[in-house]
């Protein structure tokens, strides 16, 4: 073999028709982890991975013969120790010496190979993306009609004069009125959402001190809790504790954490609000004896639409969490959960610590 040839910066091999390999070049056989006289004289599919014998027998030696040529064609060869290495081969059918002789180059697809791992990734995600919001939009009738259908429900009743008694009205307005935040809080997960998605979403952070922020976020779910028959404790921070955040991206976070805690939370259970502090950062934690998590779906939970109640009831839109994320590392924090089926969950949200105030 001409030394040019067999040195050259692509692999080399021509072989019979019965697929013996009659020349291999040393740049190929050392790709591979062979010497050229371990190569030479044994059969093509030697150096073939499993499926690229399947399609050398369909599709490349038919082509050949057929032919007279292949083009880019996307072989796996394997190496001595069986890894495969993505090839491109190129291949001409000449005549030498009165016997028909089949002339292939290969070369390494390494970016390529990379590129095509990257788009199949990239389009799993895609498809994963689209069924989700395919689920959330098919879930949108039902979940924004439940609220709505409450209000002008209960509105009726009161325009036809039907809750006569003081009771019975303060009853339907309460109802209303619920059933409005609950409809506010939808439609606003779905703005913030499409700001996150826009790449709109602005924080300003500034001091916060801990205390002031669970208190008014306990405040403003406080009578759901009662409802729900839950106990509520504040654990004591430190007095001046204080994180650097937006004050209505922190509430929002917070008002979603303890939602959540509430609509996963039997009566009777309990929830708590802690923070502990670790130098710079910053936790505050949220507990519920709720019904928990599996392991394994943890953290699903944190992906926009999705919904892990086993229980199958209404839950909302599956955005809160998301959103909640997006909010905590947009003012350079992290969101994190940690429970287990049947026990509970705790959630994390982890900031930077304000400096002291004097």
């Amino acid at each position: 073999m001409d030394s040019l040839l067999d040195t050259a910066p692509c692999g080399f091999v021509a072989f019979a028709d019965d697929g013996t390999m009659h020349a291999v070049n040393t740049t190929l056989a050392e790709l591979l982890g062979f010497t050229r006289l371990e190569l030479e004289g044994w059969h093509l599919e030697k150096i073939l991975f499993p499926g690229a014998r399947i399609f050398y027998q369909t599709h490349v030696f038919p082509m050949l013969k057929m032919h007279g040529r292949v083009d880019e064609i996307y072989l796996a060869l394997r190496t001595k120790d069986g890894r495969d290495v993505p090839m491109l081969m190129n291949g001409v059918r000449r005549e030498r010496n009165g016997s028909p002789v089949n002339d292939c180059v290969f070369v390494r697809m390494i970016q390529r190979s990379e590129y095509e791992e990257q788009l199949l990734a990239a389009r799993r995600m895609a498809e994963q993306a689209n069924a989700a919001k395919a689920s959330f939009l098919s879930m949108m009738s039902h979940d924004l009609r439940t609220p709505l259908t409450s209000i002008t429900g209960h509105a009726s009743l009161m325009a036809q004069g039907i809750t006569k008694s003081e009771e019975e009205r303060r009853y339907s307005v309460e109802r209303i009125q619920d059933a409005a935040r609950e409809l506010l809080r939808m439609i606003t997960d779905i703005l913030n959402f499409a700001q996150v998605e826009a790449g709109r979403l602005e924080v300003h952070p500034v001091a916060v001190p801990v205390r002031a922020a669970v208190a008014r976020a306990e405040s403003l779910v406080r009578l759901r809790m009662r409802e729900q028959g839950l106990t509520f404790t504040a654990d004591a921070c430190e007095r001046d504790a204080a994180v650097m955040a937006d004050p209505d991206r922190l509430q929002q976070i917070l008002l979603n954490l303890l939602t959540n805690a509430i609509k996963f939370t039997p009566a009777g259970g309990s929830i708590a609000v802690g923070c502990e502090s670790n130098g710079e950062r910053m936790r505050i934690l949220v507990r519920d004896s709720g019904i928990g998590i599996d392991a394994a779906q943890l953290q699903r939970v944190f992906e926009p639409f999705v919904q892990l109640d086993p229980t199958g009831a209404d839950r909302g839109v599956g955005l809160g969490l998301a959103i909640s994320r997006d909010l905590a590392r947009a003012m350079d924090g992290e969101l994190t959960a940690e429970s287990e089926s049947g026990q509970g969950s705790v959630f994390i949200v982890d900031l930077p610590r304000a400096a002291d105030r004097g």
